[in-house]
């Protein structure tokens, strides 16, 4: 048989589809009954091996660049530690436009009166974005104050203090910089609101710092019993810098909940109330910093051991079938409650707060087609960082050859892993799905910069981050990744053969193209080190338009079409082109 002609509808794909079937439909039952709850605990959660951003960063440094040192525990193989570096941003070039969303998902929070998350999630943009100025020394200040608008509402914020009530005012109205003009990112240009602070502004008032704005934030929670709004909002802010990854060629876009501010139920005073997240901000600001640990946590929630390249699509079925309607309603609540279930469920909140634009947009694209956000493809680091597995490369042990043959999802991770013994830079190259390749290869058939570690186990660990200055063992120095939030069991052969009806005659359960684009993406990462015959499986013709076509091909002709001819959004066909220019610079963080 040729490698890619693999029945779609045989017994693995039914287990696989039946197990999800049962999974997702239990979720959804888990989901419906919940409400969005973030809470500091549910953040603190993700911080596992996170290194906090260092106190003082040069002023005139547009990222801070860090590296990531793995030690194999094996003792069969004393291959030496490895490093990977990466880069995080420290600038943008045009801040995030941000307007009052359209949807009524949102206007209402669970069990409070007062919706406060648009301004809360403002305030912890300025919170941010003026913590990583502290750190570079760069000095904060008031602007000109524009008339507000006709239509907004006035708060008068009668516990507030004139200072307390200048920043609000600067907030609800974008009217403050940073030294240089400098646009970090979390940096908005806000349209219309719909609040303003009654009261006139001082501009001689200096601006407040980053702690003092917390307390600022914390009062306000507080006096109008915003509750749980204060973290969901944080997880909101931190993942701003991820809209604007999505498209980095465009100017990105959020859309905030609508305010509704009534009268405040409580006089906090002259207390101080710095919330509980504030005080873990040197970790949060390298969380939000890094866009691919966040992306990966988040897609993390698709992910299930044991599933090879081929067969995604049966997995993937019946989520889809689950989560599109509610994507295609805009429902975005109803999503985020089925989605509860993950450690990742902050992120998904503070996406979808943001608006059906976020990387929440990006589902149904994935689950049909198979197609992957860049900020999304397999990252070690990442699963190392906030401890949520996210592909096969995260926490495994390598099988030495058996039998003369070893499996491909080995040589895939070796082949990473000592990528610096091949002439070619293919494997410095990042991943772009989290799926194995299927099936096993002959141990003549392995190349010989390779071989002599196909006999050996590996098992790589997070060690420590390295930056320019220090080293950091992270915010739990001793932290593990944790076990997956599935695997796929094995059944016995004959176990769904009565279940096969289920692929055959309802196709839309299995989504077939997922399962060609992951197959296409994992094998042409590998391409120039193929077997024979493989070279089919990546329809180099599709991708490069030549027209070529083999004798060998094992895909039917109406198949080709229709993986040509398939619907791609603009979007990701921009985002398709934009990536492949960034392979060198992504390489970096990725050569394990």
């Amino acid at each position: 048989m040729a490698p890619f002609q693999m029945h779609f509808n045989d017994s693995v794909a039914a287990c696989i589809l039946l197990q999800s079937q049962a999974y997702w439909e239990r979720l959804a039952k888990l989901g419906r009954s919940s409400h969005i709850e973030v809470s500091p605990a549910d953040l603190r959660a993700l911080l596992c091996r996170i290194p906090a951003l260092p106190s003082e960063i040069p002023k005139d440094n547009i990222h801070i660049e860090g590296s990531s040192t793995w030690t194999n525990t094996s003792t069969v193989c004393f291959a030496k530690p490895q490093t990977i570096n990466r880069k995080l941003p420290l600038r943008k070039r045009k801040p995030t436009i941000c307007r009052i969303s359209a949807s009524t998902g949102f206007e209402k929070w669970d069990g409070h009166l007062n919706n406060g998350i648009a301004l809360v999630t403002l305030g912890w943009a300025y919170i941010l974005s003026v913590n990583l100025a502290e750190r570079q020394k760069r000095t904060v200040s008031y602007t000109t104050q524009d008339e507000p608008p006709q239509t907004a509402q006035l708060l008068e914020l009668k516990y507030a203090t004139s200072a307390e009530k200048s920043w609000w005012k600067a907030i609800l109205t974008q009217r403050w910089k940073i030294e240089g003009d400098i646009i970090t990112p979390w940096t908005l240009s806000l349209e219309n609101i719909g609040v303003d602070i009654s009261s006139d502004i001082c501009t001689a008032e200096i601006p407040p710092s980053s702690a003092q704005a917390a307390s600022y934030l914390g009062r306000f929670c507080a006096a109008y019993d915003l509750g749980n709004q204060l973290s969901a909002a944080l997880a909101a802010a931190m993942c701003i810098p991820l809209q604007g990854s999505l498209l980095p060629m465009k100017q990105s876009k959020i859309g905030l909940p609508k305010p509704a501010i009534l009268q405040p139920s409580f006089n906090p005073g002259g207390q101080e109330f710095i919330p509980e997240d504030f005080r873990l901000i040197d970790y949060y600001l390298t969380l939000s910093l890094d866009t691919s640990t966040i992306a990966c946590a988040m897609w993390s929630v698709f992910w299930a051991e044991g599933i090879p390249c081929n067969h995604v699509g049966a997995w993937f079925g019946p989520i889809a079938a689950l989560l599109c309607p509610l994507i295609e309603k805009n429902d975005m609540k109803s999503l985020v409650q089925v989605l509860s279930f993950s450690k990742a469920a902050p992120f998904w909140a503070g996406s979808a707060l943001l608006g059906h634009t976020s990387l929440v947009g990006r589902i149904k694209d994935y689950l049909n087609n198979g197609l992957v956000a860049s900020s999304a493809w397999p990252d070690p680091t990442a699963a190392a960082w906030t401890g949520i597995p996210h592909s096969f490369l995260d926490d495994y042990t390598t099988q030495p050859c058996t039998s003369g043959s070893i499996s491909r999802t080995d040589v895939w991770r070796l082949r990473r892993e000592f990528n610096s013994e091949y002439e070619e830079d293919n494997f410095k190259y990042p991943l772009q799905h989290s799926w194995p390749p299927f099936g096993r290869m002959k141990e003549e058939d392995v190349e010989l910069e390779i071989r002599k570690h196909i006999s050996c186990r590996h098992h790589w660990e997070y060690l420590v981050w390295t930056w320019p200055t220090s080293t950091d063992a992270g915010f739990s120095p001793h932290g593990k990744i944790k076990t997956p939030e599935h695997s796929f069991v094995k059944m016995e052969p004959g176990c769904s053969s009565q279940n096969q009806v289920l692929v055959g005659e309802n196709p839309s359960l299995n989504c077939i193209e997922a399962s060609r684009e992951a197959t296409r993406a994992v094998f042409s990462w590998a391409k120039s080190q193929l077997e024979e015959g493989f070279k089919d499986v990546l329809m180099v013709e599709a991708e490069q338009g030549d027209g070529s076509e083999s004798e060998e091909s094992s895909i039917s002709e109406e198949s080709e079409v229709s993986f040509r001819s398939q619907s791609i959004p603009d979007e990701l066909r921009e985002e398709k082109r934009i990536r492949v220019s960034a392979w060198v610079d992504l390489s970096n963080k990725n050569t394990q």
